[in-house]
């Protein structure tokens, strides 16, 4: 019995970190899919083809942490995505890109797991900054 709860034991310490990669990659997926387009797979605005569209104002979202007193401003972030706070950059054209993919409705309708979603998003542009 004592090896099982040890065996036991171990695997549920092998899937913590397994899990904590699980939702940074989601993020970096997320940020591949519905981001960079606009922002560059660096999250530094290097988006050349996006020069051309009229309106496009490049956003270094490698520098929020810097551009905010060192502190990274993820509750503005969060409410960037999730559509409670809009930038005019994201009301040009298609913008955002993502549509409603980051709000809770038929599709998405667990805010739970609308909230992992974004905070896994979140967590990836925060991993960004300085780089």
């Amino acid at each position: 019995m004592a090896r099982l709860k040890a065996g036991l034991f171990s695997v549920l310490l092998l899937a913590i970190p397994l899990a904590t990669a699980s939702a940074s990659q989601s993020g970096k997926e997320a940020y591949i899919a519905d981001c960079a387009r606009c922002h560059g797979l660096d999250g530094k605005g290097s988006a050349p083809e996006m020069r051309m569209v009229p309106g496009y104002v490049s956003v270094d979202l490698a520098q929020l942490s810097k551009a905010n007193g060192g502190q990274f401003p993820r509750q503005r972030v969060y409410d960037t995505i999730d559509g409670r706070k809009r930038f005019p950059a994201h009301l040009v054209g298609d913008m955002p890109t993502w549509g409603l993919k980051y709000q809770q409705n038929a599709e998405t309708p667990n805010s739970q797991e609308l909230d992992k979603k974004i905070s896994a998003l979140v967590d990836y542009i925060e991993s960004l900054q300085g780089k």
